[in-house]
């Protein structure tokens, strides 16, 4: 049984060991230890058989703008559940739409995101994207999603 629910410390090593794999082929940006813990509140993990199998982050970028980042899912048929409790708590603190970065788009687009430019989210490209030293590689494909009416 998949349960989704907020990391505690003793969760961090297996976060970090769940994404090393996927920094490696630079689909997600590289956390180290501490990054994780003061990120730890964005966070919820999913974990089956007492396996962690997934995880994925929730944060502000403006007032009314999120960014789901860190999606790691070892079980795509479970992608929504956990995609579901993400973007649960972005409506709950009162975001209007939230967006993911993602190598490939369609799981997310299965999702109710839509493509979009960077530039339609400059709040992200202006402070993070321009900075980043992947971005002459970046095979991220910015999506976006209302969180209204959902």
């Amino acid at each position: 049984m998949l349960a989704i629910r907020k990391p505690t410390v003793e969760d961090v090593d297996r976060m970090q060991a769940l994404m090393a794999p996927h920094v490696l082929s630079e689909a997600l940006l590289p956390r180290t230890r501490l990054d994780l813990v003061r990120g730890l509140r964005d966070f919820v993990v999913a974990e089956e058989d007492g396996e962690l199998v997934g995880l994925a982050s929730v944060s502000l970028v403006d007032i009314y703008l999120a960014e789901v980042g860190a999606v790691v899912c070892e079980r795509p048929e479970r992608l929504h559940e956990l995609m579901d409790a993400v973007l649960e708590e972005a409506r709950s603190l009162g975001v209007d739409r939230a967006f993911v970065l993602a190598p490939d788009p369609e799981p997310y687009r299965a999702l109710g995101f839509e493509i979009t430019e960077l530039s339609d989210l400059p709040e992200k490209r202006d402070r993070q994207c321009l900075r980043c030293p992947r971005l002459p590689r970046c095979r991220q494909v910015p999506l976006v999603r209302s969180l209204r009416g959902h």
